[in-house]
């Protein structure tokens, strides 16, 4: 080794396991990203790619999500897309099956499909309620539950990641019934890491805030909201998709290993104020 090594220089191999990077690398892992045509679970799915995965981008939009897939295959990552609806939990056992058949495993199961009701809670009906509670509570259940299966079947354990909000752990008006579905998210994620835990399986939740994707558009239209958001968050600008990817792979990848039950918030430091 030259001298210049011994001295402590950097090595950002992330094949070399003295590498500094080798802990956050995910190379030869497989990864499933449910939402992954757009927004958030797009910029993590690029994110996980860039880290060295092979991943699987999933969504109901067949036609965003091949293009999505089609160009991040022509930047050279090994990405793929495959449809599924996440409500029926039949697509999901059988997205899973697919991947471990053509893959051989599963190592992380990134849960990111999502939709956004804004009403009065005394305006919301139940069918809101139950198509919120369809996706991010049933729907992500499902892949958690499909991936675990494939993980303690394989026996070397797994990630599963699961894309909340800020807002299950600060609420705001009019959106009564997404915070409870993101809030149970964060419940659920905490049980699961216990009962998985003895599998060598990570379950984590992630929390962005208000952050730029087709589902926030109307939000960010609204210059009084963007302007109250921007006032209360330290960073001094709203989330953008690719500052959740870092967390994301962080939380995928090795060097989370011990790390399990977690609700973490990605917010620019607005939760640090009152």
């Amino acid at each position: 080794m030259a001298e210049t090594e011994k001295a402590g220089s950097v090595n950002a191999d992330p094949l070399n396991e003295n590498s500094v990077a080798a802990p956050f690398s995910m190379v030869d892992r497989v990864a499933v990203v449910t939402g992954g045509a757009t927004g958030i679970g797009l910029a993590i799915g690029r994110a996980l790619a860039v880290a060295g995965a092979r991943v699987i981008l999933s969504s109901r939009s067949s036609e965003r999500g091949e293009a999505e897939a089609d160009r991040l295959k022509d930047e050279g990552f090994d990405i793929r897309f495959l449809p599924c609806d996440v409500t029926s939990p039949d697509e999901v056992s059988g997205l899973v099956g697919k991947v471990v058949g053509e893959c051989g495993r599963l190592d992380a199961m990134v849960t990111c499909a999502g939709r956004l009701v804004v009403k009065p809670a005394l305006e919301t009906t139940p069918d809101d309620l139950e198509g919120l509670l369809a996706v991010h509570v049933r729907g992500a259940y499902a892949c958690a539950q499909s991936a675990a299966r494939a993980m303690i079947s394989r026996g070397e354990g797994g990630k599963i990641l699961f894309i909340t909000s800020i807002l299950a752990e600060q609420a705001v008006p009019n959106q009564s019934a997404y915070i409870a579905a993101k809030g149970g998210i964060v419940a659920m994620s905490r049980a699961l890491a216990i009962e998985w835990g003895p599998y060598n399986i990570q379950v984590n939740a992630l929390g962005p805030q208000l952050t730029r994707t087709p589902l926030t558009e109307g939000l960010y239209a609204d210059p009084e909201k963007m302007a109250e958001v921007i006032s209360r968050t330290p960073a001094g600008r709203a989330g953008e998709p690719g500052d959740v990817a870092g967390a994301a792979v962080f939380l995928c990848s090795p060097a989370s290993d011990y790390l399990t039950g977690q609700h973490i918030i990605v917010d620019g430091g607005r939760s640090a104020g009152c």
